[in-house]
């Protein structure tokens, strides 16, 4: 990256992990800030373990939109005349930032539902049908976690990580739903995980579980793992405890509206 002047600084923490961001413009880093993780909290150290920095250029003379370009610590992440395409960037990177740095907690790719003081935890990558599970579930009455990553304490809880439900549209395009328009309650509080679901869309697919076992339950979660933190001695303990005390079913489901009921009532 070629020396700057950074004028501007915003740097925060989230679940212990320490991220810097710092820009040019105070403008552009306040776009930035719209889309923190969740939970995040405004720091003053200059001290971190991920640096963001922005670089906007000025108007041209010819009247074009000028190039922006976001490094993540020094390593080109995006460059684009498009600025939403250069947040949209910095959003999705940095979340997998705070989820390689977190101090003393586990991430896991995974949707995350409260039901009746329990956590139902839908462990998988992007195109699994987790998030559109997630809203259905949340519509009929369970609480939301997340839709991206649960997080795991050293005591097998899961954290809130409530950012805003993101659903692909018929053409992949994520469209954000918001907490109003997702209804229901969001969590505030880490609660122990009851019921994890192995569990993908196909079409006209019947709900036919079967029981894991722990073991088999620790390697479903650690395939969904952050892989930059999977080899640490903390992640396959705190997996092995949740899968210890979680009921952990696994079967192909149909639509995730008729499922997401069929579930809770099942569960209650």
């Amino acid at each position: 990256m070629k020396p700057q002047i950074w004028t501007h600084h915003l740097n925060f923490s989230c679940y212990g992990a320490r991220i810097g961001t710092r820009s040019n413009d105070s403008r552009a880093l306040g776009e930035l800030q719209t889309v923190f993780p969740p939970h995040w909290k405004l720091i003053t150290s200059l001290n971190v373990d991920w640096q963001y920095s922005l670089h906007c250029a000025p108007p041209t003379r010819s009247g074009r939109k000028p190039f922006h370009t976001l490094f993540s610590n020094d390593e080109q992440l995006a460059r684009n005349k498009d600025f939403a395409r250069i947040v949209q960037a910095f959003e999705q990177d940095v979340q997998l930032a705070v989820a390689q740095k977190a101090r003393a907690k586990v991430f896991v790719h995974a949707g995350v539902v409260g039901w009746r003081g329990r956590a139902i935890l839908i462990p998988g990558r992007s195109y699994t049908g987790k998030s559109t599970l997630v809203r259905e579930l949340v519509r009929a009455g369970a609480t939301y976690y997340s839709d991206e990553y649960a997080v795991l304490d050293e005591r097998g809880r899961v954290h809130p990580f409530a950012r805003q439900l993101a659903l692909r549209d018929e053409n992949s395009v994520n469209r954000k739903l918001s907490f109003e328009e997702l209804g229901g309650g969001i969590g505030k509080h880490p609660i122990p995980i009851g019921t994890i679901l192995a569990t993908k869309y196909r079409a006209r697919a019947k709900w036919r579980p079967r029981v894991l076992t722990p073991g088999l339950g620790s390697l479903e979660l650690l395939a969904n793992t952050v892989t930059a933190r999977s080899g640490q001695p903390i992640v396959l303990e705190v997996l092995t405890r949740v899968a210890k005390h979680a009921t952990i079913l696994k079967s192909a489901r149909g639509e995730a509206d008729g499922f997401a009921h069929q579930l809770l009532q099942q569960l209650a």
